[in-house]
């Protein structure tokens, strides 16, 4: 008798999630903090005003606020980066503006 070949898996494999990019304007009228609530809401496809996106639980958003703002002679900080996970999504937020969030690997996701 012969072994029966394993069942080849159904669909092609998962593909990681895409990657969100956005950029916060430090002379806009949105603390960086609430820039990256509102990116948080649009990669997860929420309303950013259901209350569902905190920050509280991986950063103190005032922290944040005053991480990057710009020193006290004016000039920009834009060396250095900070990586918090909400929500099981990679917030990456650079000293340049950029905010980069990785959603989590579909297998993670629940």
């Amino acid at each position: 008798m012969r072994p029966h070949p394993a069942p080849a898996p159904h669909g092609p494999p998962a593909s990681p999630p895409p990657v969100y990019r956005t950029y916060h304007d430090p002379d806009g009228p949105a603390t960086l903090s609430t820039t990256v609530v509102h990116a948080l809401a649009d990669c997860m496809g929420v309303d950013v005003t259901d209350g569902r996106i905190s920050l509280y639980d991986a950063v103190d958003p005032d922290a944040l606020d005053a991480l990057f703002r710009p020193r006290h002679d004016g000039s920009p900080r834009t060396g250095g980066h900070l990586v918090v996970f909400v929500h099981d999504h990679r917030v990456t937020v650079y000293g340049d503006g950029e905010i980069v969030i990785e959603p989590p690997a579909p297998a993670a996701r629940r």
